[in-house]
């Protein structure tokens, strides 16, 4: 009986574990991932909640550890990296910053590991004209 409960709690604490793992990506990304084709998300209005990871200026920030780019229409004021902030706004996807002068433009905002990462980045799914609010 003793065992019985022990594996089932490690069990729990297991699933729990996986769980939290999780939640590091966006819900975009995990649909991304899970085989739900790109074209399927285009268009169709998503809300995203999870940590901000970089905040560029007014235009845009990342989230969620894999960086989803979420294009806002307002920034809230006071936003840091490492508030929670849930995302409203419409999936869009094509590539970000592939126009000549994204990166140098980037510069402005970040350093230049960031900037390459965001223009070498392949073709993911975004978020566009996306209302963000602080989670308290």
């Amino acid at each position: 009986m003793t065992h019985r409960t022990l594996t089932l709690a490690a069990a729990g604490l297991a699933g729990a574990m996986l769980l939290t793992g999780c939640q590091d990506e966006t819900r975009l990304t995990q649909l991304d991932q899970s085989g739900v084709s790109t074209e399927e998300l285009v268009g169709e209005e998503m809300t995203l909640t999870n940590e901000v990871e970089e905040i560029f200026g007014e235009t845009f920030l990342t989230m969620g550890d894999e960086q989803t780019v979420v294009f806002v229409t307002e920034m809230p004021e006071d936003l840091r990296p490492g508030d929670e902030v849930e995302a409203t706004g419409t999936v869009a996807a094509d590539d970000l910053f592939s126009e000549p002068g994204d990166r140098d433009r980037l510069l402005q905002l970040t350093d230049e590991e960031t900037a390459n990462y965001l223009v070498n980045r392949e073709s993911e799914p975004y978020l566009t004209e996306a209302t963000v609010t602080v989670v308290e």
